[in-house]
């Protein structure tokens, strides 16, 4: 007997753990069973294994054995508990957009012999790939803080990552998890805001590989000391340069005072992106990109400390002064300088002296100004010549005014750098907002200096913290944000949402493409609801090429509907399907041509995107036997009285099996003791009952009448014309002639079913469902209700079927049948069909989807 071998690792601060799938041994620990005394399990695909399973496809494998009609099938996930998970009740295992994690723990084909329950199991094995090469031998996962943590605020932001390697950090999935094992952030940074003392404790950082089964885990540790400390230090920024100037060198140096005795690390931050990590940081040649807002974080670990690192942050603007007058005098390269505010109207006057016949010529970023294609498209750019000296006026300057304007007189060349300070182009407020999930959230974009209506020029994008691409924001009133921009606020855009969600936590990108501009704000959402999938049904018994139907939603664990909407997938790539939106958290799963049989046991899978929540549903798909018949598990239809009666009719012996014995047919009733009677026969057909003939053999499906429906429209005997002959109902219309003259035999007319125009009733549990159908025929039709195909809920007084005739005297008539449901709870949720039976002919309804709301 081989044991399960699980790896227990207990780390500590920075500690790195590497689990593979190698640390999962098969376990076939069956309770006394010996391998040799079992069948042999076959796995296709899967055998000889490993299967290989691409990360983000689905995993296939039908599992067999000799003999297959003597055994049960299910898949199962055997966990480190060695509690088991059912994944597939049927013998084929499908799992969709599968992830590392869904491959933690071995699948197992568990198999269940009917004649004794002697169960046996194989392992699927199982290999990840779709990763070109190999991870290097030494990984090391590290934390690192992030420059907006503020200790002193309670403000905790760390990121985990391998280091100087990003190309390694794009193959593998982030998460943190804290003390309780609870994820907290599906992504590479944890944000917390130390408000509850329950949040304090260690926080793991865990990294899987996406193809392969690799796992790396570092910890961080989270206490109220740091916090305290942390406050102790003061992070400064010192400028070493006098003057901004640019194309000038500038220095900066940061400081912690008091100087702490242990080795300090410091990196520079500017527009969040990592530019130093010395406490000196260097600009070579200060350039119009390099101003802005440049942050110092200062990290260190006392020796006395058993929490981990310390850390502090300052911050510094670096920008250029206003040119304070309004006219600036050109001069020779490098030229001078001038700073202006866009709508502001400058000056650039060359002087050329006494110069005989001066030839002035003017030019824009290297182009003659006057054929410049954008700046004189502004109308707002003026030439002006005198005697000694040519002027340019820039009337209400804008942005594309900026640039290095020259004049050249008789080849010498003066200049000026324009440069149009617009307070940072684009600003976003808030720059940084943490909410609860659930609550309003709203960011605005306001465009500094504009001159122009700019709003409706403005874009949103979104960008999750995990990396990933940038993508426009979802701005569908029910699913997204909605963005309102004010004609009276011209220059600012407005995006907003009424319940943040958890998957909205991320980057929020304004651009305004005719400046150029860029400014970002950043969303935190504490995660303070658990969502809760529901599918319904939880299984569809259809028959082939017949559609098929579902829905799915989304609850909060408040029980309110959460602002989520699910999707839809399948396993199986061959299946196409609709989905179709219901509600803002429920959708709707659509195949309207049906399947065939060889898709029966598909399960369907219904979750919520950025989170662990899903629900399944599998799809049974099996026609109806015959009138009067059974099907084996073989899938042959045998006479329904050969069942259950001692002897094995069906090949694989499964009319005798209890547990098929116990399972009720719609069209058939089981005879029992009457009058201290036992029946001759076990069975008889629904439609016999008071039909005038002891089809039991003891009056038991004689007693109790007449059948309330039959005295609706006379006796339930029929009587031939000619002879007087009076012979039960159900000889009417059966294809044998009972009457002298065939009476019995004429104007037979199959039952036809006019069913409700609506067939999807979604209802809320506890409430009423009402299903009604008409089935018109000769002779008056019998009506059953049908539950996935078979009967409904025995001793269930919450069912109630009630039939009325009509037109009995014509040649067709009918009934109407009604079946009501109450107190709707899970378990009713399901197809239903109504049967129409009339002598030997037979109709089914379309079938009738309910589905259930909470």
């Amino acid at each position: 007997m081989r044991l399960l071998i699980i790896l227990l690792c207990f780390l500590v601060h920075s500690s790195v753990e590497s689990i593979t799938a190698q640390d999962y041994e098969e376990d076939i620990s069956l309770g006394g069973y010996h391998p040799d005394d079992g069948p042999e399990i076959i796995l296709n695909p899967g055998d000889p294994g490993p299967l290989e399973v691409n990360m983000g496809g689905h995993v296939y494998s039908r599992c067999s054995v000799r003999d297959n009609h003597e055994y049960s099938f299910k898949w199962i996930r055997r966990l480190p508990d060695h509690s088991s998970q059912e994944v597939s009740s049927t013998a084929v295992l499908y799992l969709s957009d599968v992830r590392v994690e869904d491959m933690q723990h071995p699948l197992y084909c568990q198999v269940t012999r009917l004649s004794d329950g002697q169960v046996f199991e194989k392992v699927l094995n199982i290999r990840m790939v779709g990763y070109g090469g190999s991870l290097p031998a030494e990984l090391t996962l590290t934390i690192r803080s992030l420059p907006a943590e503020d200790l002193s605020a309670g403000r905790i932001m760390r990121q985990c990552l391998f280091e100087n390697n990003e190309e390694i950090n794009q193959q593998f999935d982030f998460r943190w998890l804290d003390q309780n094992g609870r994820v907290v952030t599906n992504g590479d940074a944890l944000y917390l805001m130390l408000e509850d003392p329950a949040d304090l404790g260690n926080y793991t950082c865990e990294a899987t590989h996406r193809s392969s089964s690799n796992i790396y885990q570092a910890k961080y540790h989270v206490t109220r000391s740091s916090r305290a400390q942390a406050s102790q230090y003061i992070v400064t920024i010192v400028p070493d340069t006098t003057q901004v100037l640019l194309g000038r060198p500038y220095e900066m140096l940061c400081r912690v005072e008091p100087m702490p005795s242990e080795p300090v690390s410091f990196r520079w931050y500017h527009k969040d992106r990592m530019v130093g990590s010395d406490a000196r940081l260097r600009l070579p040649s200060l350039t119009y990109p390099d101003l802005g807002s440049y942050v110092c974080r200062a990290e260190w670990t006392p020796a006395y400390s058993r929490t981990g690192s310390m850390a502090a942050n300052a911050t510094v603007d670096l920008s250029l002064a206003l040119t304070k007058e309004a006219e600036i005098e050109m001069s020779p390269p490098p030229g001078s300088v001038l700073v202006t505010l866009p709508g502001e109207t400058r000056e650039l006057h060359c002087e050329y002296g006494q110069l005989s016949n001066p030839s002035v010529q003017w030019f824009f970023e290297g182009q003659p100004l006057e054929r410049h294609p954008t700046l004189n498209a502004s109308s707002r750019v003026y030439r002006m010549d005198r005697l000694r000296v040519s002027i340019i006026t820039l009337r209400g300057v804008e942005v594309g005014h900026g640039g290095t304007y020259e004049c050249r007189v008789n080849g010498q060349i003066k200049q000026t750098h324009v440069i149009v300070r617009v307070e940072d182009g684009l600003e976003v407020n808030p720059s940084e907002d943490t909410v609860d999930e659930g609550t309003p959230v709203e960011f605005h974009c306001r465009a500094h200096g504009a001159d122009r209506n700019v709003n409706q020029e403005m874009q949103w994008f979104y960008q999750p913290f995990s990396g990933g691409p940038v993508e426009p924001v979802n701005l569908h009133p029910e699913t997204g944000f909605v963005r309102q921009d004010h004609p009276y606020a011209s220059h600012t855009s407005f995006i907003s949402r009424l319940r943040a969600r958890k998957s909205d936590e991320g980057i929020y990108i304004c651009r305004l493409p005719s400046q150029g501009a860029e400014a970002r704000g950043r969303l935190y959402v504490r995660a303070t609801v658990q969502y809760r999938v529901v599918i319904t049904p939880s299984v569809v018994k259809v028959r082939v090429n017949n559609p098929i139907e579902m829905e799915c939603y989304v609850m909060e664990d408040t029980g309110r509907p959460a602002d989520v909407l699910p999707t839809f997938s399948l396993m199986d790539s061959r299946i196409r399907f609709e989905q179709e939106r219901v509600a803002a958290n429920r959708v709707r799963f659509i195949i309207r041509s049906g399947l065939g049989a060889e898709y029966n046991g598909t399960q369907v899978r219904c979750s919520v995107d950025g989170t662990d929540r899903f629900a399944t549903s599998t799809i049974v798909i099996e026609d109806t036997c015959p009138h009067g018949f059974r099907r084996c598990r073989s899938g042959d239809c045998l006479p329904a009285g050969r069942f259950c009666d001692g002897v094995r009719d069906c090949a694989d012996g499964s009319d005798e099996d209890p547990r098929l014995c116990n399972e009720c047919e719609p069209t058939v009733r089981k005879c029992e003791y009457y009058q201290n009677r036992a029946p001759l026969k076990s069975t008889h057909m629904v439609h016999w009952i008071c039909d005038g003939e002891d089809d039991c053999g003891n009056g038991f499906d004689e007693a109790n009448c007449p059948d309330p429906l039959f005295a609706q429209c006379g006796d339930y005997m029929f009587t031939c014309p000619n002879s007087q002959r009076r012979i039960p109902r159900s000889f009417v219309c059966d294809k044998d002639q009972d009457c002298e003259y065939g009476e019995d035999e004429r104007n037979c007319a199959g039952p036809t079913i006019e069913s409700s125009g609506n067939y999807r009733h979604s209802v809320r549990a506890g409430t009423q469902v009402v299903l009604t159908c008409r089935v018109t025929g000769h002779p008056l039709p019998r009506v059953i209700w049908r539950f996935n195909w078979g009967c409904l809920p025995e001793n269930d007084n919450r069912y109630r079927v009630t039939s009325v005739a009509q037109n009995c005297d014509s040649p067709m008539p009918s009934v109407v049948s009604t079946l009501t449901i109450s107190n709707v709870r899970p378990g009713d949720d399901g197809i239903y069909n109504c049967e129409g039976l009339a002598g030997s002919m037979r109709a089914m309804s379309n079938d009738y989807f309910v589905m259930i709301e909470y």
